[in-house]
């Protein structure tokens, strides 16, 4: 039996450039993950970069994301394709797609109709707005999955469109989400024995990587709204955050409030002690000055001049040492890194996080093992070519009549009654803050927060420690903790 958590396990991977890291994700974790494209090749094998090799073989970013898969060319709109497909469905273990809504029941392949020749079989399917709903026919593009996730508001400089994100990753959010939405799943039919239809929306799963933006509007904060005409726009943060360094970039808000003014204010104390600090600067706390550019006494141009005097201090300094301080100091800093550096880095490469696999064209080195857990991972294959295992995979799954007992191993403990009961998670500090300032959002997010899910299983239990600002209801906490579980939020 092959390595990884999941190696008794099987998946069909119909997922063009918009999905396929959910099954990445799955054959890392041992999943025996079979990358089915058309006879003519993948439309992901189109998107770049590519390297000098002739095509269609060339493009890495099927190298990345094909990866860790084995390869079936079937054509599903062809009566003998869909006839191989049905069969291979009846065998597999999880459905992975990301066709338009429509697609699949075309094909007569939808939930339902597959459900029917295998009830244990997890179908996820990976869209820009999800299966249903008033948008769910829409076009989309990695743009507009963006701007309808509301990540693009803050962008906006009342004068041009806003800006797009500059590394295309929308539909990694979504492929991520699309992985552990089936593993959820996957925990339930050990419950019940049945498989179900997880739903992903491209754009609910960039929602979430805002920081909390969207919560803007609900929580008074004037980002959230349109603004008027001639009405200034609202900022996204108070200035730069990327800073030139003697030799790269580190990232740095110039934090104000309850939490990121401590940073600043270290900072500060910092280039006072080298001498690099206007001593008109001497008696800033930046704990306090959020209040006084909220209340129109400090502006933004106000903060140019310690602006200045940051930028000044950090040319020069090198990227390592400033890493240094900032860990000594606690300093909310780190490395913009580039492809090189991540590659190069002692912390990476000493934890094992790349792996090299020699396809045909020429050896790859990618990302691998993202955490330290015996049996987790398996060895990592590389991308396949069109159909390179087309006939070695109807082999294995289809060859004497299919594995004993149907989909799936057959588990010799009885299933939680719950799904996730018997496992613990915490997370600390778990705040959610302001992008601005780092001040805590007037919201029921915590400062500190647990749950756990007991064996024998108890409702989920929060319990949180909440800022002077925040209020649950309209109800005032000032610094009181509450408990929340299944009847909802109480106050002790």
């Amino acid at each position: 039996m092959a390595d990884g958590f999941l190696s008794p396990y099987r998946v069909l991977d119909l997922t063009d450039g918009r999905g396929m890291l959910a099954g990445r994700i799955l054959g890392q974790l041992g999943a025996d993950v079979v990358q089915v494209e058309p006879p003519t090749g993948s439309s992901a094998r189109l998107v770049g970069p590519f390297t000098t090799d002739p095509p269609p073989d060339n493009s890495l970013c099927w190298s990345a994301y094909a990866s860790a898969k084995r390869g079936l060319a079937c054509d599903l709109d062809s009566p003998a394709g869909r006839e191989l497909f049905l069969r291979l469905a009846a065998e597999a273990d999880f459905l992975i797609e990301s066709e338009a809504p429509g697609v699949m029941a075309a094909r007569g392949l939808a939930f339902a109709d597959l459900a029917r020749i295998s009830p244990r079989l997890i179908h996820v399917s990976i869209t820009p707005f999800g299966s249903k709903g008033p948008k769910a026919g829409w076009a989309a593009s990695e743009l507009t999955v963006w701007a309808a996730g509301c990540a693009l508001l803050p962008a906006r400089d009342g004068v041009g469109p806003p800006l797009r994100i500059t590394a295309p990753q929308g539909w990694l959010h979504a492929a991520a989400d699309g992985a552990a939405g089936a593993l959820i799943a996957h925990f339930a039919r050990l419950r019940s024995g049945k498989g179900q239809h997880v739903d992903i929306s491209a754009q609910i799963s960039v929602a979430e990587a805002t920081l909390s933006l969207v919560l803007a509007e609900t929580t008074a904060d004037p980002r959230g709204r349109r603004p008027m005409p001639g009405e200034p726009v609202p900022q996204a943060r108070a200035g730069r955050s990327s800073w030139e360094t003697f030799d790269g970039k580190v990232e740095m808000a110039m934090g104000m409030g309850a939490l990121g003014g401590a940073s600043t204010n270290a900072l500060f104390a910092w280039m006072r002690e080298r001498g690099a600090l206007d001593p008109e600067f001497d008696d800033w706390d930046w704990t306090k000055l959020l209040a006084d550019l909220q209340a129109g006494r400090l502006t933004l141009e106000g903060l140019e001049a310690p602006r200045a005097e940051i930028r000044r201090f950090f040319e020069r300094m090198t990227t390592a040492e400033l890493v240094a301080q900032a860990l000594k100091r606690r300093i909310l800093l780190t490395q913009i890194q580039t492809t090189r550096t991540l590659v190069e880095s002692e912390q990476f490469q000493g934890r094992g996080v790349y792996s090299a696999v020699l396809e045909q064209t020429g050896p790859r080195l990618l990302p691998h093992a993202w955490a330290k857990a015996p049996g987790a991972f398996s060895a990592l294959r590389p991308a396949p070519r069109i159909g390179e295992h087309t006939d070695e995979v109807i082999a294995d799954w289809l060859g004497s009549g299919g594995r004993p007992g149907g989909p799936g191993p057959s588990p010799d403990v009885q299933p939680p009654d719950r799904p996730l009961a018997g496992s613990g998670f915490s997370s600390w500090p778990g705040w959610s803050q302001d992008p601005v300032s780092a001040a805590p959002w007037p919201t029921t997010a915590p400062r500190w927060c647990a749950w756990t899910a007991p064996r024998g299983w108890m409702p989920p239990v929060w319990s949180a420690r909440f800022p002077k600002a925040s209020s649950i209801t309209g109800k005032a906490l000032s610094g009181r903790t509450a408990m929340w579980a299944s009847s909802g939020w109480r106050l002790i």
